[in-house]
């Protein structure tokens, strides 16, 4: 007769006696030979928090006694596959598992048995499961048009196949960009089919037949432009050139062109309730003069355009007009929506070939700003001069001279006396970054390691004296000085990831390699030439003052660049992580930095007044470094730069 026993007691005691030192026969019970199991052997070791994990197909080995004599193997109850076996050692491989997809591990039950189905062994484990599926985690932003670019964030992205949209459908085919580790996926609003000008609109994302809800019950809010009834033209009237025509209805600012057949109108009058087109002096005289074609209205926000029908039959006498031609004006936009120094202005119009130069007017002074080549009858580009002698953003008049000299407002807009960077990255010195290496404010531009060398014509050893931040003035003539444009960069030592003046170490330049895998400075340790110092306006020290300059900053409401509260406080602040205190020589994402430029004259880092030639603030917004000597990380930061103070 075949006796039960008790195996926890069993494996208690051969816990005692195998690992505690017994006879080479082990444990005997009625003439058989016992398996024992030792779970501090289990190899991985998982535990709950997930610091050590095993998944579905890890092998995983214990250790033992009389384990030949074990046949069977489970975990959470699922057959398991024995792969070795041995009388001392037993290996399996964990089986395909029904569990929950999630970030924190499963604890199961490892179980061993004998031919007899006799259990022998049981344990706790843990599995990890880990998200496979795709999944969403939010959306933004929650509202536009046709062609609003759309950002999904979440887990595994990158199996997405298509996104559904109301109605319509993107394919991955057509998504803007996915990101490479699945984090997010970027589409554009397709064009849906709605008669209201304001819609709540459903978002999923489908990947093979499974389906994600991403709007929940924060639904996407569309709008689309939508014209009250243009009133028919009276029988035998129709519009001249010259004439205007006014509609009216929701969302109309959202309109980007008004066109009679092929021909563009003038915008003269926008908002979301009203708009006014002038049929332009360019449309060409035809026979008959009297010619009836579509009015339409376009507007999206990507290619191509959506239309709306306004009439499909407009007429117009095209009769030239008696009066000289000149500019029509409709639209001034700017690159970025504000009138920054360097910013690309385009204006909207008709005739505007003849126009010869832009100028800002305000009090006496009068700075040119020259028409980009080009332009045609209904579109001309400038650039905001850096020619004004202001240093707090104010109104100015925007004029064109045409004609010889005749001048016409196109319109008032406040410029700022600075330059502005939206969304810069630069790297440390690993080879992935070699082509995001240095950034140069005065040219608004990220350079490579290959183009270092040309910049930093002057670099060299001997060009600082014995501190480092301290110019040489033997060494280095003014002159040689200002040819070296002012940059910046980052770097990743044992004891700190850095943003980095060319000035504030000896050690780091020589670092980056170019393309072709050679040091920058031949190996050498060399100084930058320009002079940069940083100092964080949000410490805990700071006045309140000076904080509200780095609100300011962060909002974009910054107006000036003038600023003395404070001085720099060193060529070099440290990334601080999650958890630790902020000094004035540090940063983490979210910090405002104040960067300062030191004239020749003063030739040291924390220049005050005379002795800074231009001024700045970074506004710090993601950085990729995982730890301190992270040579991959990188930085991306918004940028504002002053033009000349004290050269």
């Amino acid at each position: 007769m075949k006796r039960k026993f008790n195996r926890y007691a069993a494996l208690a005691l051969l816990g005692a006696l195998v690992f505690g030192g017994c006879r080479e026969d082990h444990f005997i019970e009625g003439g058989e030979y016992i398996p024992a199991l030792n779970s501090a052997t289990l190899a991985p070791a998982t535990n709950a928090s997930g610091t050590q994990r095993a998944y579905v197909g890890t092998e995983v080995s214990v250790q033992g006694f009389n384990l030949d004599r074990l046949t069977a193997v489970t975990v959470a109850d699922m057959p398991a596959e024995i792969t070795a076996q041995s009388i001392k050692e037993l290996k399996f491989r964990i089986p395909a598992l029904e569990l929950e997809q999630r970030d924190l591990p499963h604890e199961v039950e490892i179980k061993a048995f004998d031919a007899r189905e006799e259990q022998f062994f049981a344990y706790a484990y843990y599995v990890t499961m880990p998200v496979t599926d795709a999944s969403v985690s939010g959306y933004s932003p929650a509202e536009g048009t046709v062609g609003t670019e759309i950002t999904l964030t979440g887990r595994n992205l990158g199996q997405v196949t298509r996104i559904r949209f109301g109605g319509a459908t993107v394919e991955a085919a057509d998504f803007e960009e996915v990101d490479d580790e699945g984090a997010f996926v970027k589409f554009r609003v397709p064009a849906v089919e709605t008669d209201a000008a304001d819609s709540e609109v459903a978002i999923a994302a489908e990947w093979g037949t499974e389906t994600i809800d991403v709007t929940g019950e924060t639904p996407f809010l569309l709008h689309v432009p939508v014209f009250d009834a243009l009133a028919a033209q009276p029988e035998g009237t129709n519009s001249a050139l010259g004439d205007e025509l006014e509609l009216s209805g929701s969302n109309l600012d959202l309109v980007t062109a008004v066109k009679w057949g092929d021909k563009v109108l003038v915008i003269a009058a926008q908002s979301a309730e009203a708009l006014t087109v002038r049929f332009p002096s360019s449309i060409e005289a035809e026979t008959p003069a009297v010619q009836s074609r579509a009015l339409v209205a376009e507007w999206c926000l990507s290619e191509p355009a959506q239309s709306t029908a306004l009439s499909e039959a407009w007429r117009v006498d095209t009769t030239p007009s008696s009066t000289a031609t000149v500019p029509e004006f409709g639209q001034m936009t700017v690159e970025g929506g504000k009138f920054y120094l360097g910013k690309t202005v385009t204006v909207t119009g008709a005739n505007l070939t003849t126009v010869e130069k832009i100028e800002l007017q305000y009090d006496a002074e009068r700075v040119e700003a020259a028409v980009a080549a080009g332009a045609t009858d209904s579109e001309l580009k400038f650039a905001v001069p850096d020619g004004v002698t202001f240093d707090i953003a104010r109104e100015v008049s925007v004029v064109a001279l045409h004609n010889g000299g005749e001048q016409l407002e196109i319109g008032k807009a406040t410029v700022y006396p600075f330059y502005y960077y939206k969304d810069v990255t630069i790297g440390a010195s690993d080879a992935s970054n070699a082509a995001i290496a240095f950034f140069v404010p005065d040219m608004g531009k990220v350079i490579s390691t290959d183009e270092w060398r040309a910049l930093d014509k002057h670099a060299a050893d001997k060009i600082m004296l014995n501190s480092k931040n301290e110019l040489d003035k033997t060494k280095i003539t003014k002159e040689q000085y200002y040819e070296v444009l002012p940059y910046l960069f980052c770097t990743a030592g044992s004891k700190a990831f850095n943003l980095q003046g060319p000035c504030g170490s000896n050690s780091q330049l020589k670092n980056f390699k170019t393309t072709a895998g050679v040091s920058i400075t031949g190996g050498d340790t060399w100084f930058g030439t320009p002079v940069l110092s940083f100092r964080n306006l949000e410490e805990s020290t700071a006045k309140d003052e000076v904080k509200a300059v780095a609100a300011s900053v962060r909002d974009g409401s910054i107006a000036t660049m003038v600023f003395s509260a404070v001085t720099t406080a060193t060529a070099s602040p440290a990334l601080v992580f999650d958890g630790d205190a902020v000094g004035s020589g540090d940063f983490k994402v979210g910090t405002v930095l104040l960067v300062q430029y030191s004239t020749y004259d003063f030739g040291n880092i924390k220049p005050k007044g005379e002795g800074i030639c231009r001024s700045g603030f970074l506004c710090v917004k993601n950085v990729t470094a995982s730890a301190v000597s992270d040579k991959k990380g990188c930085v991306t930061f918004d940028f504002y730069w002053s033009k000349t103070l004290n050269e």
